[in-house]
């Protein structure tokens, strides 16, 4: 009962705000939207962060360089880059990197900025964007490069195709739990809590001034109907509270040639530690290795892939 309370409560604020203070609202709104929630590693994902092999890959632009942290684990194979989620880390896969070790593949992961031990991004330490995000994905892709496959969870899915859109070379990408579109998680955030349309409105068109770019850019599936995109593997469980399956379900129906593959019972994040997933992407990238590369796209500079 007391949560509920908090919840009318907060929804009653910002229902306010939105009415008598439109322009402090969508502020508070875009501070809200563009702060990813901290976290730490668990004890499992710290031992795995102990056993990498630690580098830093620069993010230029925007100011001063930024670094991202790296961690490398094997030595043969393809090379597998793991993209965290909005607030996660890179010791958050913990699982699948043993999983893909075992299956003889080179595995790296990543900070982004404003995420565990990288830089902060160019807006301060708690504040990022799927923007860095996807410069980050760029940057360690062009330091440990050629990267043969991309393996994302919720938005790290989301900067990955950004990334792709920019230029990202890979034989192929798997999202684990991600969103379809920006705008429309956003809207839904906004519903929640009760702010006017002319609100999230306004906060959108504050935020594409230092973003430099529309917020139509962040829509998943326009990435795979608008452009050439690598070969896909979709894993959405039906239990996510985060993420709609339907998410998951439109992106592997505008990406030509795309996989979806329902779980049922893990939620948003138990299918980081699930062994079928971590098998579904061992057996993903094992074919795209027996198959001639279909995907080709132009591959970005290094300005390009260094610039936030």
């Amino acid at each position: 009962m007391l949560e509920g309370l908090a919840h009318a409560s907060r929804r009653l604020r910002w229902q306010t705000g939105s009415l008598f203070f439109p322009t402090a609202t969508s502020r508070s709104l875009e501070r809200l939207w563009f702060s990813p929630p901290g976290s730490k590693p668990s004890p499992e994902g710290l031992r795995l962060l102990d056993s990498a092999r630690t580098e830093w890959a620069l993010v230029t632009g925007q100011g001063a360089s930024r670094r991202v942290r790296v961690y490398r684990w094997g030595s043969k194979g393809p090379v597998v880059l793991l993209a965290h989620g909005w607030g996660g880390n890179a010791g958050q896969w913990h699982a699948v990197v043993t999983g893909l070790l075992a299956a003889g593949m080179r595995v790296v992961a990543f900070d982004a900025l404003s995420h565990g031990a990288s830089d902060a991004g160019a807006r301060g330490r708690d504040q990022s964007s799927i923007v860095e995000m996807a410069r980050s994905l760029l940057a360690v892709a062009w330091h440990v490069g050629p990267v043969h496959t991309v393996v994302a969870h919720s938005m790290g899915g989301a900067a990955a195709a950004q990334a792709i859109r920019e230029g990202l070379p890979v034989r192929g990408v798997v999202m684990l739990g991600s969103p379809a579109d920006m705008h429309s998680a956003c809207a839904t955030l906004a519903w929640r809590l009760g702010i006017a349309p002319h609100v999230l409105a306004r906060m959108e068109r504050s935020s594409e001034q230092w973003l430099g770019m529309a917020w139509s850019t962040f829509n998943v599936p326009d990435v795979g109907r608008t452009r050439p995109v690598p070969p896909a593997l979709v894993i959405h469980d039906r239990d996510d509270k985060e993420v709609r399956w339907e998410d998951g379900a439109a992106i592997a129906g505008a990406w030509p040639g795309a996989r979806l593959v329902t779980t049922d019972g893990l939620g948003h994040r138990r299918i980081l530690r699930d062994p079928s997933v971590i098998g579904h992407i061992a057996d993903f990238v094992n074919t795209l290795q027996t198959k001639p590369a279909l995907y080709k796209t132009a591959s970005a500079s290094r300005s390009a892939i260094a610039t936030c």
